[in-house]
């Protein structure tokens, strides 16, 4: 198998295992699961990943830069409204895994993995919202009000996370979304 071959298999190995472990949740997911799931037998799978955690370590450190960079290029959508772009980089980021049963166990997962590099994006996440904020002016409308844009920036991110664990579809989770977003660039237009 070139390079390229094995770049591309492990891609779609952690693309199928990113599929069942949000099903299943980690710890009711097996190996023969995920080797199932990528279409290779449970020993196969083993030639790519020593077990299943370094396997889910794998997907998520994948998933964070992918979540990252598609935040990026929503914030970056230059013909598209602030409230927009905002709706749009909170989708990309906190929206894919809405309505799966195992979120909370697979944040905790997560967090106990991979933590440090979990707070690092969503601070990173936050930065980014706040310099796409303050190049659209959303702040000024909120300086009277002595809130700052990070203040703002900080708001929508904990709104996201507490409306992504409850929301039961991404549809739901964008409705809901929209709400705080709206709130917030309001001030905008008074």
């Amino acid at each position: 198998m070139t390079e390229s071959n094995s770049t591309t298999r492990r891609a779609d190995i952690l693309d199928a295992a990113g599929m069942v472990f949000l099903r299943y949740g980690f710890k009711k997911t097996s190996m023969d699961d995920l080797a199932r799931a990528a279409g290779l037998s449970r020993q196969g799978l083993y030639l790519h990943f020593p077990n299943k955690e370094a396997l889910f370590e794998a997907m998520v450190v994948r998933s964070m830069g992918e979540l990252k960079r598609n935040a990026q290029e929503a914030l970056a959508q230059a013909d598209v409204g602030i409230a927009d772009r905002l709706l749009n980089a909170f989708q990309a980021m906190h929206g894919g895994a809405v309505g799966s049963d195992a979120l909370d166990e697979l944040i905790a997962t997560t967090a106990a993995m991979v933590g440090p590099m979990m707070t690092e994006l969503e601070d990173s996440f936050v930065a980014d919202v706040m310099q796409a904020m303050e190049d659209a002016d959303v702040g000024q409308g909120w300086a009277s009000e002595g809130i700052s844009v990070q203040s703002l920036a900080e708001h929508l991110s904990a709104s996201s996370v507490g409306i992504k664990h409850k929301a039961k579809s991404p549809g739901e989770y964008r409705e809901r979304m929209q709400v705080a977003v709206q709130l917030v660039c309001r001030r905008l237009r008074s």
